[in-house]
């Protein structure tokens, strides 16, 4: 057992850490396998468990990545699981690690640091491994627990910001049952292309695993792409079936008439942040989340869309996220758009962060999204908390797919793409519009607009932890958009 003490949000943390490989071995035992047809699956009532951390076939995806390998110890047995976030249960009732993970491994990010920290840092073990933007630099140490020394060093000395620098492991959601499209109409989108569709200068940024920047629907609009995970330089291509990020990306600005994005005549810039475990996870690295969001404000991202999240907080994230917001688009700030996640308990992080446009889901009933809502999809729901902004549709959504049989489908597009990862890029989407409508809101005027524009649901008076401030509504936020000064 490890204790790691490091700061985050101004408050100091202790995080408890077993060894990577003295995880017990009933702990990553198999899951039950998906069906091979998701549909079926559903339709017989087969709820699909996913399989469960394997710490080997973790190290050996990441290993994978030369970008990712200086994070990985020559010894794994340096690493540690920080934990679970909400370990599930099987019918034993032993826990298990199916769901989000946190690894602790070798290295920190710090910023701020002044030559003489850095040298200070070094003389005490680290290693300076890579540089990024704003002031943004990785350091390697020998053991996870020269980590927390580390940081007390360098905290001691009044750097900007240091921070453990984490892999996590998130979960997927299962995905939906085919049904009539709906969202558009219930955001009342008809009323808002009356104002307009979007503008070319309005750039939206898709943070995620990668997006098929060849779509025939997506290509005419990515003016930029960059792989902070991988090895493919300044293509965001996704990996296999790797659909999430063009799924996203489809909802805010497709072009393809199968299904229209809500901001089709803006521009897309993509950064994927994130690949497949092997398991059907995604594996995050906190130094590289945190310079793919510095890259899209500096490469003039107006909005920045987020469906991701889990783990333990990081200031690296934060501050990033804190630069997109007041110093992105030339001052005005960039629009930020966080995903609540898919548990139906507490916001997790970076959902948790205030000041940003946290999102949770509704259904075809507008009710919010829950376990026993009525559209049946009783395998997720949507979180709730104090930073809850706004809700918008997460069931059901039609998007784009891998062109081509890799993918969620065999063909271009998807009918069945859910969750607070689709609901989050609605609210992006609905960002681009306003601000195509009036480029010169502030990010907080979008945040504003979109609060006081927004549909009750549910009988709401009043904002709710577990609703927000109510439903997206799009066509208003777009007419209010263009009558502010």
């Amino acid at each position: 057992m490890t204790t790691l003490k490091y700061q985050a949000h101004g408050q100091s943390l202790v995080l408890k850490a077993i060894r990577l490989t003295a995880v017990p071995d009933r702990l990553i035992a198999e899951g039950v396998a998906r069906p091979r047809s998701r549909h079926l699956g559903f339709a017989l009532g087969m709820i699909p468990q996913p399989p469960l951390f394997d710490p080997k076939a973790f190290v050996d995806t990441v290993r994978k990545s030369a970008t990712m390998r200086a994070r990985i110890p020559d010894d794994p047995r340096l690493l540690a699981v920080v934990s679970p976030s909400r370990p599930a249960r099987r019918t034993t009732g032993r826990p298990h690690y199916a769901g989000d993970v946190t690894i602790l491994t070798t290295t920190l990010i710090v910023e701020g640091a002044r030559t003489g920290d850095l040298k200070a840092a070094m003389n005490d073990g680290a290693r300076l491994i890579h540089e990024g933007y704003d002031g943004k630099a990785l350091l390697a140490v020998d053991r996870i627990e020269d980590v927390g020394r580390i940081c007390a060093l360098l905290i001691a000395r009044d750097v900007g910001s240091v921070s453990p620098n984490f892999l996590r492991r998130f979960a997927r959601t299962p995905r939906s049952l085919t049904v009539r499209a709906w969202a558009h109409s219930k955001l009342r989108l008809a009323a808002a292309w009356k104002v307009t569709k979007g503008r070319p200068t309005i750039r939206v940024a898709v943070l995620d695993e990668g997006v098929d920047t060849t779509h025939p629907a997506l290509a005419a609009a990515v003016v930029g792409q960059r792989d902070f995970i991988g090895d493919k330089g300044d293509s965001a291509l996704p990996d296999g079936d790797d659909a999430h990020g063009t799924a996203c990306a489809g909802i805010i600005v497709s072009r393809g008439r199968e299904a229209l994005g809500i901001a089709p005549r803006c521009s897309l810039l993509t950064a994927r942040i994130a690949m497949d475990d092997g398991s059907g996870h995604w594996v995050f690295d906190d130094y590289a989340t945190a310079d793919a969001i510095d890259w899209c404000w500096r490469q003039g991202a107006d909005v920045l869309s987020n469906s991701w999240g889990g783990g333990a907080p990081s200031d690296a994230i934060s501050r990033a996220f804190g630069r997109a917001r007041t110093q992105g688009r030339g001052g005005k700030g960039s629009v930020v758009c966080i995903a609540a996640g898919n548990d139906q308990t507490l916001i997790d992080f970076p959902g948790n962060l205030p000041g940003y446009i946290t999102v949770g889901a509704t259904n075809p009933a507008d009710e919010r999204k829950t376990r026993t809502s009525s559209d049946g999809e009783n395998w997720w729901g949507s979180n709730y908390g104090p930073t809850l902004w706004l809700m918008a549709p997460g069931v059901f959504i039609p998007t784009t797919d891998i062109s081509g049989p890799r993918g969620y489908e065999t063909g271009d597009y998807t009918a069945t793409f859910n969750g607070t990862s689709s609901a989050a890029p609605h609210v992006a989407g609905a960002a681009a519009l306003m601000l195509s409508a009036n480029p010169n809101l502030s990010s907080s005027d979008v945040r504003r607009l979109l609060r006081d524009t927004a549909r009750p649901i549910e009988g709401q008076k009043r904002w709710a932890r577990e609703l927000g401030h109510g439903r997206l509504d799009i066509g208003a936020a777009v007419a209010a958009a263009s009558k502010e000064p």
